[in-house]
């Protein structure tokens, strides 16, 4: 997925780090122009030229000579790339929206054989429930918590999360029977719901109340594993109902 362009000695691969969590943090709020990205790098004419002809001819920015633009897929593609040529995952995260962060998280899933459902809510138990991403891919049902820290789960703040995020997923396997058809996994026999929390850090998998804490960019890996950690997990094991179209009622007259 790396650039080549960016690869042909170190200066050019730091001056396009730089340019790229510019890009990113500058067109957080919209478009920008070349004059307030260039602010924050310290680069030369001819190198501005080149990485920014080489990331507008992979279609990663909009630019038209005066202005950068960037939707929701480019930014998250220039987040990507910026931490694969080393940039700082604290400045990267804080340059992306909640939105982007778990759009960044569902394409994840996806791309590794997962539907997703992002921002998912649920009636039960008298009040309204969500969850950030929904991912299947049977038997998994996976009930992702997607944190902007980048610290693990070391403080109280995010310790409290997991602990809700556990009881939300707990009341959808309680109640899985009614929400199958709605998430898609109406035609399963059984299926396993696990509550997973997903961050920008690249440190190493962390649990906390057997729920994992894993980097968005760890992932893959963690899914092709996944058999193997459920017995270190927390996880809920249902039977799914057999699903039956509601008749069609006759009308009269």
């Amino acid at each position: 997925m790396r650039n080549k362009a960016f690869d042909k000695d170190n200066l050019n691969t730091s001056a396009a780090r730089l340019l790229l969590q510019s890009i990113l943090a500058e067109t957080k709020e919209g478009p920008v122009t070349a004059e307030v990205v260039r602010e924050n790098v310290v680069i030369t004419n001819e190198a501005f030229e080149e990485i920014v002809t080489e990331l507008s001819s992979n279609g990663l920015v909009d630019w038209d000579g005066v202005e950068f633009k960037a939707d929701l897929d480019q930014r998250i593609e220039i987040a990507v790339r910026a931490i694969q040529l080393g940039a700082d995952f604290e400045k990267i995260s804080k340059s992306l929206g909640w939105k982007e962060f778990e759009e960044l998280v569902a394409r994840v899933f996806r791309e590794n054989g997962y539907n997703t459902k992002s921002r998912y809510r649920f009636q039960a138990e008298g009040r309204r429930w969500e969850i950030d991403v929904l991912a299947t891919s049977y038997p998994y049902i996976v009930c992702a918590e997607c944190k902007h820290y980048t610290s693990g789960m070391g403080n109280r703040t995010a310790r409290k999360i997991i602990e809700t995020h556990i009881e939300k997923t707990e009341v959808m396997s309680e109640h899985i029977g009614e929400l199958a058809k709605k998430i898609g996994v109406q035609n399963w026999r059984n299926a396993i719901l696990v509550p997973i929390t997903l961050t920008l850090s690249p440190t190493n998998m962390k649990i906390y109340r057997r729920v994992p804490s894993v980097s968005v960019f760890m992932l893959p890996s963690f899914l092709s594993e996944f058999p193997g950690y459920l017995e270190r997990m927390t996880y809920y094991q249902v039977d799914i109902p057999e699903f039956r179209k509601k008749p069609k009622q006759l009308r009269l007259g």
